[in-house]
Order: C-alpha cells, then structure tokens, then sequence
C-alpha cells in the first residue's frame, strides 16, 4: 500500500472521532485534546481550555505508531495530566485511536488486495478469450507476446518454442531499434541459464559482465503435465525499474494460458491430420466397398442403364425392373440432368469425379442430400465403355447435423456447458418448435438502479452492474437454469427447459438463495454506495417453451401466465426479498421456510393471489 496516501483523515470519520475525543474531554477537564496529520495539519480538536490563568499547564504528545509507520499525533494540554488518573485516561484513549487506526488501516489494505485481485482475474479472464480460442500455432506465440507487453510494461520481449529436434527458437518478438541486436547478444548465449522450468527474474550483473543497456529479464515457462513446451521473456533498460513479483505473477499466469493454448492448437493439428487421413482412407475404401454399402449405378455409352443394386433402388426410390435399359436422363428426371455434364467430364478425361454433392427431390421421398463418386467404367481392353455411379445417402446426416446445430446455436447462451452435450446426445428430445411445459420461471432485478446509474460515471455504472448480475447468473448456472435473457438490470431464467429436472421448483429456490447469499457477501467488499439488491419473484406452472419469433430472429424462451406472474411478483418483491407464488410454495413447502404475506392485489389477475416470502432452506 502506497504509506504516502494514508493520513488519519483516510482512515477515521471526522464526526465520529469528534464524539469518542468529546466524551474522553469528560474525563480531562480544562484540556483540549487535538488529532495532529503529519504534515501539521488539525483533523480533529475539541476541549474546553483552562481559564485558570495560575494553572499550570502541561502537555502529552502521543504519536502513533502503526506497522513500522507514524500515523498522525495525539496532543493534549491542559492543568495537571501528569496525576495518575489522568495519566491513565490519556494512555487508554492513545490505546483506543490506534486500535481503530490498525483496523482501518487494515480493511483499507483488504479493500485494496479484493480489488487488485479482481482486476488481475479480469484481465488473465480476457487474456485467456483472446489466445485460448486460437487453434493456429503460428498465430499464437505473437498473440501471448502482444498480451504480455499490455499487461507488462517491457522494452523488448520474445516468446521461445521447441522443435522438433527440442532446441528453443524464437517464434516472435519485439524490441526497439537500439536494443535488438543487444538483446540478442544477451539471451542467446543463455538460453539453458534463463530458460528452464521455473519462473524466475534476473538483473544485467547475473546475465553477463560486459556493459549492457538491458536491466532485467523475466522469464516464466509454458508448462505442461508432461514437458516445457518453451516460454515467453520481457525485458527492460537499466533506466526502467526491475521487474517486480507482481510482474512475475502476472508473466506465469499468461504463460499458463499461452501452455494450453499451444497445447490445445498441437492436439487439434494432430486430429486434424487424422481426420484428413481418415477421409482419404474412407475415399479409398468407398470405392473398393462401393457396390455393397452404397448405390452402384451403371451407365453404359449410349448413356442407358446397365446396373442398379439394392440400396440404389432404396435411396432413389425406384424397381431395378423399371429401370434397367432405359436412358437415365429420362428415367432419373430429378437426378439425370444435375450430372449430364458431370458424365461427360467423366468420359471425355477418363478420371473419376469424387465427393460430388447435390439436393434433389424425389417423389416419393422429398429433399434428399446425395453425394456421388462418378469413375469411367473400362471394359476388358481398358477401353471406357461407360461409367460407374456410386451414391451415398448423406440426408439423415444433414438433417442429424442441422438438428445438432440448431440445438447448439440455441442453447450454448443460455445453459451451462453440460447442459449443452446432453442435448447433442439426443437432439430429438428437445422441441424447438413450441410445447406446452410446466416450469418455473424467475425474475431478478437490481433495485434502486436506475437513482444510483445517475450519480456516477457509465464506465463504473456498468462495472458494478456486472458485478451483480455475474453472481446471479452464476447462481442460475449453478443449478442448472436456463438463463433466459437479460433486461436491462434485471434477468429472466427458466427450469424444467429445456431438459426435464423434477425438482425444478426447488432448483429454483435455492438458486434465488444462493443469488442473495453470494450478493451479500459482494457487499462486504463495495462502499455503500454501490451496494445494490436484488428483488426475486418465483412462480410455478405451465408456459410455451421454444423458439419465438421470426423465421430469422427468435429466442427460445417461455411465454404464459407463470412467465407473468414471476415478472410481477419480482416487481413488487422488495430489496433481497424472494417472492413465490402459491403454486410453487406447495411444490417446495418441506423444504423452505416462508413467511406468507397473504392475499396480494397483481396487475392482469382479476382476484388478489396468495404470496410468500421466502426466508431460508429448512435445515
């Protein structure tokens, strides 16, 4: 903590220092008794001089002394403090300030670390967004390099990779005209001292005895389970301060991140070379195994057909007896013109086209995806004398893969990422287009928001804002909702959707708890002015649950009666107050204790409806 800025006007109230001084004053008539800054300044006096113009006179002065720092000086004066009693009044009011020095000074060093802490996991949290969801491993290493010199000051730095031979190259890096080929001279005949597996910083005298502008290096490794993939390595002039620990434990915390990213982005080139040299091999044995998994067509030169097997007649919907001997321009109306120019490539390069897809529709079985690997058909001489057709139905495919798409682009918003794979493991269970569904349904609003976004600046408007809303959308999470959507201060989740949960009711309740209890603790560490609550109203019953609106824009979401009466429960809910309505009280009743606030007049309900307020789990 920076000891320049605390003074005892940082660390006491003013009014409240007054009153303890005045009632200490009862016990030292005729002195005055005065708080002194260390610049001279008076913070607090009080007392009633002596008007006895033969008294004699005296005076304490008592400074305060607080982890090895002078805090500001208590002076009394007045007739006779050296008497025993007042000596002791003295020394027991000199005790009490301290301890209320030592406190503050305490809760402002607590303050001040939660803040810092929460920057430093908001930044790693950004830091790791940007490198984490890049796969290239060439673009990462200028990505870490870029983060470490934001959060870092630096005047050069590079990030180290290994080989393939495990030598360390330098994959990126940045320095100033003046002190590259410097830089250079330095780290390169170090690179087994500075580059090993702990992070670590080192001053010019510890890199080499010649004259150098370079001051400091900090190193810190890209550390896995199994090996060091390599590192990153700032630097800084002798005109700069050295790299603090701070800067260190920043540098490691990146280059965790930068670990898993290159880590990540190795794993994914190696499953993409599996996946391209599975694709190959599945090419090849298609073509070998094409007359019994796939349709075979054969087409001879005069372009009529020759050959049509089972899973042909299958996926084309047609009776080989129908069409052997006929053109297949004509007999496959939907199919034939789509690959005329496709057969006649074919012939006229004798080579093969693979992977061809088209979507046709067929009579009797509608829009179907295809796709078609068309090779010269050679007869005994090699002479072509036709062509092969091989067709793979890919439309349960498509439709399983949109099916899969449309649940993933639904849901990744709005449910934790196990939610997620449960529905991708069975896509049919979910219904997109509208069910009827019993759920219940929360509102949570920050009151008072809208008065206290007037008295300070957007920026810090929007960090406390999200400060709240993060603990309660982390709650919601927690028990496995569906956040729903955010308005304004305010959000909307939704449980029983869109996968079953039995006990979503109480689900529910203990996330609106969880809401209020993590809330509470948040407050511990913001001054009261940025102290918000949230008012929660819970309601029970059957909604339409899917995606609402537009063919191009829509949500999925629950529309109902319940939807309406948790958004008005939640607006007459007071300041940490949960609201639940009647038929969601009897679904949790065994487990909560309530206190019931009787028959309530809400808007849109013709009779009043019975409401209670939750107080606590039953324990």
């Amino acid at each position: 903590m920076d000891r320049a800025s605390v003074s005892l006007h940082r660390l006491l109230n003013r009014r409240e220092t007054t009153r303890l001084l005045e009632n200490f004053c009862l016990l030292l008539p005729q002195a005055t008794i005065a708080l002194i800054e260390n610049d001279g300044r008076v913070f607090v006096e009080t007392g009633c001089p002596s008007t006895d113009q033969d008294a004699r006179l005296s005076d304490y002065t008592l400074p305060f002394h607080i982890a090895n720092e002078t805090i500001g000086t208590l002076v009394i004066k007045g007739p006779e403090l050296n008497r025993a009693e007042r000596e002791a009044a003295i020394h027991s009011l000199h005790h009490s300030l301290t301890l209320l020095l030592s406190r503050a000074l305490e809760n402002r060093s607590l303050a001040q670390e939660t803040l810092e802490r929460y920057r430093e996991i908001n930044l790693l949290y950004n830091i790791g967004e940007t490198i984490n969801t890049c796969l290239d491993s060439d673009k990462i290493p200028h990505l870490v390099l870029k983060e470490a010199a934001r959060i870092i000051h630096a005047d050069a730095g590079a990030v180290l990779l290994r080989d393939q031979e495990d030598m360390l190259v330098i994959r990126s890096h940045f320095a100033p005209p003046e002190l590259e080929e410097t830089f250079h001279a330095i780290i390169s005949p170090h690179f087994d001292h500075i580059t090993h597996d702990q992070a670590h910083i080192l001053t010019s005298d510890q890199l080499t005895d010649q004259p150098t502008p370079v001051g400091a290096i900090s190193w810190a490794p890209f550390k896995t389970q199994e090996q060091v993939l390599g590192g990153i390595l700032l630097a800084r002039t002798k005109a700069k301060p050295v790299f603090t620990a701070g800067d260190e434990k920043l540098l490691v915390a990146l280059a965790t991140q930068a670990a898993i990213a290159i880590e990540n982005a190795g794993l994914f080139a190696d499953v993409k070379r599996q996946r391209d040299a599975i694709g190959a091999m599945k090419n090849q044995m298609d073509n070998i195994f094409a007359s019994i998994a796939s349709g075979v067509v054969t087409i001879d030169d005069e372009g009529l057909i020759t050959t049509l097997n089972k899973a042909a007649e299958r996926i084309l919907a047609l009776k080989a007896e129908n069409t052997i001997g006929q053109p297949y321009v004509k007999i496959l109306p939907r199919l034939g013109r789509k690959i005329i120019s496709l057969i006649n490539v074919v012939k006229r390069k004798e080579e093969p086209v693979r992977g061809y897809e088209l979507e046709i529709k067929l009579p009797d079985r509608g829009k179907v995806v295809l796709r078609l690997h068309i090779s010269p058909l050679k007869d005994s001489f090699q002479k072509t004398s036709g062509v092969t057709i091989v067709l793979n139905d890919l439309t349960e495919r498509r439709q399983l893969e949109q099916q899969v798409q449309q649940v993933r682009e639904t849901f990744e918003r709005y449910v934790v990422p196990g939610v997620v794979e449960q529905l991708l493991s069975d896509p049919s269970r979910v219904q997109l287009g509208g069910v009827q569904q019993d759920v219940s349904v929360l509102f949570a609003d920050l009151r008072n928001f809208s008065a206290f976004s007037e008295k300070l600046e957007p920026e810090a408007v929007v960090e406390v804002l999200n400060q709240h809303l993060t603990l309660a959308v982390e709650a919601v999470l927690a028990e496995e909702g569906m956040l729903d959507k955010f308005i304004g201060d305010a959000i909307m989740a939704v449980f029983n959707a869109p996968l079953p949960q039995p006990n979503h009711t109480l689900r529910t309740v203990r996330a609106a708890l969880t809401m209020q209890q993590t809330i509470n603790k948040l407050h511990t560490r913001l001054p009261p002015t940025e102290q918000l609550s949230f008012g929660v109203g819970i309601a029970t019953g059957q909604v339409v649950v899917g995606n609402i609106g537009s063919p191009t824009i829509h949500d999925y979401t629950a529309i109902g009666d319940s939807v309406n009466m948790a958004w008005r429960l939640h607006k007459h809910a007071g300041p940490g107050q949960i609201l639940l309505n009647e038929t969601a009280y009897k679904r949790v009743q065994r487990h909560v204790i309530v206190k019931e606030l009787g028959l309530i007049p809400l808007k849109g309900h013709s009779r009043p409806d019975l409401v209670f307020e939750v107080l606590s789990l039953q324990r």
